[in-house]
């Protein structure tokens, strides 16, 4: 109790400096709570999270192909990809026990017609060159329309395509819709590409609009109108193929844009289907595969990946700040104007043991209860914090973040108090009556018939 009051006594001795130590204390605790919360957040969508995902996978022409695809040049459809390719590396993946699924995407131009007119481009082009003003997109499945090309979209008059059962209907955009004064359940026809005098005949299923960002080269600002977005009509596979657009002898414009999605289990199966395909001889020159799904999740987090950087160098800056900050004041309370009094103290009788405790419990009371209020608002607010901080993103702290802050902060509060323990230890009792300079012999007879004889040096 007495070591207690005096250890009290002590700290109410330069308060500002008592204060400052506390708010630095609790100002590290709260920044590490914060911090290591949004690194394992960033952990974990980086490892565990990533390998659960299912892995979409797709052989396209690469992007140098692509960049010399002119819409108006139907010999770019030599870059397609066809039916007895992907059969061909299907057959190889199955051999090597790989398991997949796989939908289907496909598209052509199509011409338009009186009842359905296009939204011009600002290149005035003949549809005998471009196959068509508009894009007609089928898919298999809907698990095929969340890696559309031309961005996601939603129903917002009338319903969504069927994928199941063969019928007529299609969606047309917002934007074609009321550009060719047309409503749910209105009769529509397009021309077939290479050959206008053959046309086919659909019914307005659904209206839908665009819900994401443009991707580039799909925008009003299109070289031709078919590339523009919102000149997409979408049908079902077998809407399409029942027209008889799915075809292996076409030739210019009217060869489908064949895209095979094939699904795998998660990354590790990806990566083993990439090294199948590839030594099937594939032309890595003139096509490559990618995973759409997998990149879309790692944009996904890149606002985390962004916050767990800033996190990573607010996490070192922290503590190697605030443990020299924490460090020099601990050294500061522990040595400025203490001499006399640990002198003082030994001469009436205390022990180094009983003395160095007093002192190492002052850095206990002025540390480890504000590190564990720092950690316990941390951790409330670590949720709030890092899951703006990482634009929405979840982010909440993990017990194991918990215990890391919990022992690496009392060891931290653990050698402070060891230094403050070790001033007292080494301690030389004799130099509080060594002479000093500027002192004369006056005052040092004065200093040596002011101390007991029982400790004179």
């Amino acid at each position: 109790m007495f070591v207690l009051k005096n250890a009290w006594a002590a700290l109410g001795r330069v308060k500002w400096r008592t204060a400052l130590i506390a708010l630095l204390t609790l100002l590290v605790s709260f920044s590490a709570a914060v911090n290591l919360s949004v690194l394992k957040a960033d952990d974990t969508a980086n490892n565990e999270t990533y390998q659960s995902q299912k892995a979409s996978a797709v052989i396209r022409p690469s992007a140098q192909i692509q960049a010399k695809r002119d819409g108006a040049d139907s010999s770019y459809t030599n870059n397609y990809m066809t039916w007895a390719k992907y059969s061909k590396y299907a057959t190889a993946v199955q051999k090597k026990n790989i398991s997949f699924d796989y939908t289907v995407a496909t598209s052509i131009p199509v011409r338009q017609s009186k009842s359905l007119q296009a939204i011009a481009a600002k290149t005035d082009t003949s549809e005998d060159k471009t196959g068509g003003n508009l894009t007609l997109q089928a898919f298999y499945t809907a698990d095929a329309v969340k890696i559309n090309d031309y961005g996601q979209y939603k129903v917002v008059k009338g319903k969504d395509l069927r994928y199941k059962k063969q019928d007529d209907g299609v969606l047309i955009s917002q934007s074609l819709a009321k550009k060719n004064d047309l409503k749910v359940g209105d009769k529509v026809t397009a021309g077939n590409p290479t050959k206008a005098s053959e046309t086919y005949t659909f019914t307005v299923r659904g209206i839908y609009e665009y819900t994401g960002d443009t991707p580039n080269g799909y925008g009003s600002d299109a070289k031709y109108a078919k590339d523009n977005r919102e000149n997409v009509v979408y049908s079902s596979y077998l809407t399409f193929a029942q027209q008889g657009l799915d075809v292996t002898d076409a030739t210019g414009w009217g060869v489908p844009n064949l895209n095979i999605i094939f699904t795998l289990t998660n990354p590790s199966t990806y990566d083993q289907f990439v090294s199948v395909v590839k030594k099937t001889k594939l032309n890595t020159k003139k096509y490559e595969i990618t995973s759409p799904s997998l990149n879309a999740y790692k944009k996904s987090i890149e606002p985390l990946d962004s916050a767990a950087s800033t996190a990573r160098i607010l996490l070192i800056a922290t503590l190697i700040v605030g443990g020299l900050a924490l460090l020099a004041l601990t050294l500061w309370a522990i040595t400025g104007g203490r001499r006399e009094e640990i002198g003082m103290a030994m001469v009436t009788g205390v022990t180094k043991g009983r003395l160095g405790w007093q002192f190492m419990l002052e850095s206990f009371i002025n540390t480890v209860p504000f590190w564990l209020i720092g950690l316990g608002a941390g951790a409330l607010a670590a949720k709030p914090l890092g899951t703006a901080w990482a634009a929405g993103h979840a982010v909440a702290i993990t017990s194991a973040s918990v215990w890391n802050v919990v022992w690496y902060g009392l060891g931290a509060c653990l050698v402070l108090g060891i230094i403050a323990f070790a001033r007292v230890l080494c301690f030389n009792l004799a130099q509080v009556f060594a002479n000093r300079p500027g002192t004369n012999d006056g005052d040092n007879d004065r200093n040596e018939e002011a101390a007991p004889s029982e400790v004179k040096a």
